[in-house]
C-alpha cells in the first residue's frame, strides 16, 4: 500500500485540468505537477487520500517530444510553460470537451481553438510580489512550494511590464517590505503605463524615491498608491493618485476604451479582439442587448455598431465610471448604463440578446432561473472556467440550443480555460 515519501517509478496516461500527468499506480490515481504525457519518471508521493495521491517528479526517465524548457517554468504563473505551445491548443480542445461531456452528459461538437500563436509577452497587465527584503526586489510564487522568486523578467508580460519590472529591481529603493506588498503595472498597446503601489498603509518608505525613479521612465500615465485591507484580495477600495491620472485607455475596434486601476480589463488584447469578432459576427442585428457582469464595457461596445440599444450591467463602481467615460466619448446615446448585480437587475429589462462574463464561479443560480424563464433569442457566454461553464450549461440545455463552443487560449503557459459559447433559444 502506497505511502507518503514512497518513490515509485509511473507513466502518465493523461494530462488533467490543472496541467498534471495522471498515472495509475496499485489501484490509485497519482497526479503529478509538470508531467506530460507518456512521461515516464520517478515520483515521490507527497499525499496520500483514499483513491487518488499526489506526487512530485523527482527524475524524468522518458521525456516527451512536447516538453519545453526554459527557466521560469519554475512559476506558478506559467504552469503549463514546461508544455510545448501547439499542444496546449490539443490540450485545451481537448479538457473542453471531456469537460462538457462529463457534466452535461451528452456531445458537444468543440470548434478549433481560438488563438493568434503569440504565445510569449502578451499580458497588459501583471502583479508582482515584494519580497522581504530591504530594498524593493519584486518576485513571483514558485510553482510548487508558494515561496517567491525574484524576476526581473517575465516571460508572458509584455515589453513596457518588463521594461519597468527590471528598472524596479535593479534600482533597489530602500522600502519597508511590511508595509508595501505589491506592484501592479498595467499598459497599451502604445506603450504607455499606469503603475499602482499596493500598501497596507499610505505612507511608508521609499514611497517619494520610487515615485522620483518611475517618472524618469517613458510613457508612464499615472502612478496610483492602492492601500489593501485584506489579504485574500491584491487591490482594496481606496486608491490615491501620486502622479499623472488613474487613467490609461485600450483600444478595441475602432474605439478606445478607458480604465483605471481597479477596473476589469482583459490581459491579451489580440485575442480577445479575435473573439468579439466572432459575436459581432453573429449576434443579430437591430437588437436590443444586456451585457452583463459587463466590466468597462469592452464586449458591447466592440459591438454596438450592430445594435439597436445596449445595456451596461456591472456591480463594480470603478468599472461603472470608466463605461461612462467611454459612453460620454463616443457620444453613445443608445447605451444605457446600471450599476448593480446581474441576477438582481436582469428581469427589469427587455432585450433581445444577453452577453455574459462571469467571474470564475460562473452564473448566480438566481440568473440561471431568470434565463429559463425569461428567454433571450441569443445569448454569449464567455467562461473563464470550463467546470461552472458545464454546470450552467446543462441547466440551460432545456431552452437554449448549444450553437457553438469556441475555447480560446488567451493565456498561454498557463491552465486557464477560457470558452465563448453562442446559445439560441429553441
Amino acid at each position: 500500500m502506497l505511502t507518503v515519501g514512497d518513490i515509485i517509478i509511473g507513466k502518465a496516461i493523461d494530462v488533467d485540468y490543472e496541467g498534471q500527468g495522471v498515472i495509475k499506480h496499485e489501484g490509485y490515481v497519482i497526479f503529478v505537477k509538470g508531467l506530460l504525457l507518456h512521461e515516464e519518471a520517478k515520483i515521490k508521493i507527497t499525499h496520500i487520500k483514499k483513491n487518488f495521491g499526489q506526487g512530485v517528479f523527482l527524475e524524468l526517465i522518458t521525456q516527451s517530444k512536447d516538453r519545453f524548457i526554459h527557466p521560469q517554468t519554475i512559476l506558478g504563473s506559467c504552469n503549463l510553460l514546461h508544455m510545448d505551445k501547439h499542444e496546449q491548443l490539443f490540450w485545451q480542445h481537448k479538457i473542453t470537451q471531456e469537460t462538457l461531456k462529463k457534466i452535461m452528459h451528452e456531445d458537444i461538437i468543440v470548434e478549433s481553438t481560438i488563438t493568434d500563436g503569440k504565445d510569449m509577452h502578451y499580458r497588459n497587465k501583471s502583479v508582482f510580489h515584494v519580497m522581504d527584503k530591504p530594498y524593493l526586489s519584486l518576485g513571483l510564487y514558485h510553482y510548487h512550494d508558494m515561496k517567491l522568486v525574484e524576476v526581473s523578467q517575465f516571460i508572458l508580460a509584455d515589453e513596457k511590464t518588463n521594461e519597468i519590472l527590471n528598472y524596479l529591481n535593479f534600482n533597489k529603493v530602500i522600502i519597508d517590505p511590511k508595509t508595501l506588498k505589491h506592484v501592479v503595472i498595467r499598459t497599451n498597446p502604445k506603450g504607455e503605463a499606469l503603475i499602482t503601489l499596493v500598501a497596507k498603509s499610505s505612507k511608508f518608505t521609499g514611497l517619494e524615491k520610487l515615485i522620483q525613479h518611475l517618472i524618469k521612465l517613458k510613457n508612464i500615465k499615472g502612478i496610483t498608491l492602492n492601500i489593501s485591507t485584506s489579504d485574500n484580495e491584491i487591490l482594496g477600495d481606496k486608491s490615491y493618485t501620486l502622479y499623472g491620472e488613474n487613467l490609461l485607455s485600450e483600444p478595441i475596434g475602432d474605439k478606445h476604451i478607458f480604465i483605471n486601476d481597479r477596473s476589469f480589463f482583459q490581459i491579451n488584447l489580440p485575442v480577445i479582439s479575435k473573439v468579439y469578432d466572432i459575436i459581432k459576427k453573429h449576434i443579430r442585428k437591430d437588437s436590443i442587448v444586456i451585457d452583463a457582469y459587463s466590466g468597462v464595457g469592452s464586449i458591447g461596445y466592440y459591438v454596438i455598431d450592430k445594435l439597436k440599444k445596449l445595456i451596461l450591467i456591472e456591480s463594480n463602481k470603478d468599472s461603472i465610471s470608466m463605461a461612462k467615460l467611454t459612453q460620454e466619448t463616443y457620444q453613445l446615446n443608445n447605451v444605457e448604463i446600471v450599476q448593480g448585480r446581474a441576477e438582481h437587475l436582469v428581469k427589469d429589462y427587455q432585450a433581445d440578446v444577453l452577453i455574459v462574463d462571469p467571474p470564475r464561479n460562473g452564473l448566480m443560480p438566481e440568473l440561471l432561473d431568470i434565463l429559463n424563464k425569461t428567454l433571450f433569442k441569443q445569448i454569449f457566454y464567455l467562461s473563464c472556467d470550463a467546470k461552472t461553464l458545464a454546470r450552467d450549461l446543462n441547466t440551460l440545455k432545456e431552452v437554449y440550443h448549444i450553437d457553438k463552443v469556441y475555447p480560446i487560449r488567451m493565456f498561454y503557459h498557463t491552465t486557464s480555460l477560457e470558452t465563448l459559447v453562442i446559445l439560441s433559444k429553441k
